[in-house]
């Protein structure tokens, strides 16, 4: 009988290690797909990820970590940043792994940018710079470069902001992988936009547009889309650019992200603007105007009211372009005390970091 018995708990170990296998390869397989997900849908991520909150426990140490990184971004997708504050901090406390600290420490920045905290935005993504020092890891590198560059132009420090895209840019350059680049190139065309440098933006936006169709990322896809068809409108007053935007609108729709959609919104009415139809450029400025997510986003909010300022110009009606001229104004006054305020906590993070 002992034999017997010695056989059956090795067939019963190797079925149990061949389950195991199956398993971890499948929860593998979800934590890549919702990974591969969360910029090209992140509505779709999100439902692969609440199906892995439930098996948690069957996680190894390394899925684990991967899992708490891709929730805690996919909550900050969907605007739940206290939620996505939580689950980052679980994985700091967590983890001892250097590369996943110094990934979540720049995953928090972006989340405390996005919830205008700057001086705890600038503690961490410090925090998470100095974790590059020796460090090896590719991806987690290229995670604190990409990450230190979106929120530096997010709060208007183009000059850091360069910094940073450009290094990112180089790494990513490196290894030439296609989602990689897609972003990389997005980015750095976004900076240089803001530095009115448009034909270094269309020529960098072209770039990430041939990326991110191979990756399938949909939605820097689109986005990089509407930016080459708002510098060539800039260049030549063609009817069919607006076409071109007022298309790619409707897929924005369907990857359902408000500031996106906004963001659309604007291009069609200053196109409309430009083409001299007044009356859609307000009806497309004024949706935009109102838009939920308008008020508490103050760059959205300074280019809806300028094409309503001058639209209304245009057509005459003065009392309506001086109402919104002066909200122009004082939007515009807002955002420079924004700025003010944003780099005395730049400073104060800095010194407390010394």
């Amino acid at each position: 009988m002992k034999p017997f018995i010695i056989k059956l708990c090795i067939t019963l170990a190797l079925l149990l290690f061949a389950s195991l296998a199956i398993s971890v390869q499948s929860l593998e397989d979800k934590l890549n797909e919702a990974h591969r997900l969360l910029t090209s849908n992140p509505e779709v991520s999100g439902k692969h990820l609440k199906e892995l909150e439930s098996e948690q426990s069957n996680f190894n140490e390394v899925q684990k970590e991967r899992f708490l990184l891709y929730k805690s971004h996919n909550l900050l997708l969907e605007g739940k940043h206290s939620e996505s504050i939580l689950y980052l901090n679980r994985l700091l406390e967590g983890s001892n792994n250097k590369a996943t600290k110094a990934q979540a420490y720049s995953m928090l920045a972006v989340v405390y940018t996005n919830t205008s905290e700057f001086m705890n935005a600038f503690v961490s993504i410090e925090k998470a710079r100095l974790m590059l020092d020796g460090l090896t890891d590719e991806k987690a590198i290229k995670t604190v470069l990409a990450n230190a560059a979106t929120i530096y132009t997010e709060v208007g420090f183009v000059d850091k902001a360069y910094e940073f895209s450009n290094s990112y840019l180089k790494e990513v350059s490196k290894a030439g992988i296609a989602k990689e680049l897609c972003y990389a190139y997005f980015n750095s065309a976004y900076i240089e936009i803001q530095l009115q440098n448009y034909e270094k933006a269309q020529e960098y936006f072209s770039i990430a547009l041939n990326n991110c169709e191979k990756s399938k990322q949909e939605l820097f896809f689109t986005v990089a889309s509407q930016e080459i068809a708002s510098i060539l409108l800039m260049k030549e007053n063609d009817i069919n650019h607006l076409n071109k935007l007022k298309e790619l609108q409707d897929k924005i729709k369907d990857i359902n992200w408000d500031i996106a959609e906004v963001g659309g919104l604007i291009k069609i009415a200053e196109a409309n603007l430009r083409l001299k139809k007044n009356k859609e450029a307000i009806k497309y400025a004024e949706k935009a105007f109102s838009a939920e997510t308008t008020d508490n986003y103050l760059p959205h909010k300074k280019e809806a009211t300028r094409i309503l300022a001058t639209g209304y110009s245009n057509l005459g009606d003065n009392d309506k372009a001086i109402e919104y001229y002066q909200l122009y104004i004082d939007t515009e006054r807002q955002i420079q005390l924004q700025l003010k305020q944003r780099k005395m906590a730049y400073f104060i993070a800095m010194q407390s970091m010394e």
